[in-house]
């Protein structure tokens, strides 16, 4: 007999075959032994494996809260005695920046009044021919973030000019630029 388990030993580690039949044994004995262990069960409940599940919970529709949350309001722009609307500042922008006749120092110099410092500095040397629009299709459509953010989209002729202004003291200037291909 141990003759013939030396034998089949030294054949099954040898072969590639015999190594992966052994491996498959192995691993089906754990899966096994796993799944037998965790039905096992206890007085409170199961010992191993998935917690008994949780009844389900039933809710009246008549009743209490549904569950529905409401989005809060949207906030109102806030904008200083005597300065211009979001709206109006973007629009102005716009076609300020759809000026491409213009050279880049006089392109620069027609954003300025409508514009952050930050963005003025960013705008500096560019060329007005790669504005990628010519003219406004569309009114502008304004999304307020806060009191003093907002997003001002406007269509053009080869998309959606997307403008973001900010107004901390109430006075609406462009702080950020996209533009999205229609």
């Amino acid at each position: 007999m141990r003759t013939v388990i030396a034998f089949l030993t030294r054949s099954l580690f040898r072969s590639r075959l015999g190594l992966a039949i052994l491996l498959l044994v192995v691993v089906v004995s754990v899966v096994g032994v796993g799944q037998v262990v965790g039905r096992v069960e206890g007085a409170d409940g199961p010992l191993l494996g998935n917690p008994a599940p949780n009844p389900a919970l039933t809710i009246d529709p008549t009743e209490g809260d549904d569950g529905i949350q409401s989005l809060p309001p949207e906030p109102d722009p806030v904008t200083a005695a005597g300065a211009d609307a979001p709206e109006t500042v973007a629009v102005a922008f716009a076609t300020a920046w759809l000026d491409r006749e213009l050279d880049p120092d006089q392109w620069h110099a027609g954003l300025r009044p409508y514009v952050t410092e930050e963005l003025a500095d960013k705008l500096v040397g560019v060329d007005p021919v790669v504005v990628p629009a010519e003219r406004l299709t569309g009114e502008p459509a304004l999304i307020p973030y806060a009191t003093n953010l907002v997003e001002v989209v406007i269509e053009v002729d080869s998309g959606n000019l997307r403008l973001r202004l900010t107004g901390p003291d109430g006075r609406w200037l462009v702080d950020g630029v996209d533009w999205e291909r229609g």
